[in-house]
């Protein structure tokens, strides 16, 4: 695939109108990927300063490296992302999609490619002489991380299950205008559809995976795989 051509035909923009807390923000990306149908870009925001931890990550490890903030554990790997000045957002691919299937290292480099591409002031992706082993995300970049002038700007946590493809991101250590989002929109799809709300549907399932799972701490402490 020419990495400068969109890579959906088509594309929901999502802004979330409302800032939400972490479990619910972990609960409404699952929602997404059940039930859209075509791959969305979500832009979310928090209710207040939040840590969210990978998927395999040890809470019991990480210990007092973490801000007394409320921590919650992603569906995706990766490590610590600190959310508080950042921009965070998720790439939602449902399993119906044949994108979902992409190859990992693939997947997040096409996708950070076209992020790299929107922002337009020289950032580019990490390779093997920038990488450095962490366990907070933004301390080092990780392979096809967005980079700018040696520091890291974007990384993401990504995985794929019987659902489909979800990637958790992060743009942090910028300034992003409000044209932004729509710009890098263009770049990942053919034809962009603006969604302010989510469907009843989505709302009340997010609603019930923020109580049944990422609100619990059996989820945070010991993690379960069902997607």
């Amino acid at each position: 695939m020419d990495s400068a051509s969109p890579l959906f035909d088509q594309l929901i923009l999502h802004f979330d109108p409302v800032p939400h807390d972490g479990p619910w923000n972990m609960a409404a990306d699952q929602a997404w990927l059940e039930l859209s149908e075509v791959p969305v870009l979500r832009v979310y925001r928090w209710t207040e300063p939040t840590a969210t931890i990978g998927y395999a990550q040890s809470l019991a490890k990480l210990g007092d490296s973490l801000p007394r903030w409320p921590v919650v554990r992603r569906w995706t790997g990766g490590g610590v992302v600190l959310h508080d000045n950042d921009y965070t957002y998720s790439v939602i691919v449902p399993a119906v999609h044949p994108w979902s299937q992409t190859n990992p290292l693939e997947s997040y480099r096409l996708i950070h490619e076209s992020l790299a591409r929107a922002l337009c002031d020289g950032s580019r992706l990490a390779g093997m002489e920038d990488l450095i082993e962490a366990p907070f995300c933004f301390v080092a970049p990780a392979m096809h991380d967005v980079i700018r002038d040696k520091v890291k700007v974007a990384g993401a946590g990504q995985r794929r299950g019987k659902l489909g493809l979800l990637h958790q991101g992060s743009v942090q250590q910028v300034t992003l205008g409000d044209d932004f989002w729509p710009r890098w929109a263009a770049q990942l799809a053919k034809n962009v559809l603006v969604h302010s709300e989510m469907t009843p549907a989505m709302k009340e399932r997010a609603d019930e995976l923020t109580q049944k799972r990422y609100s619990l701490p059996s989820w945070l402490n010991e993690r379960e795989d069902a997607l």
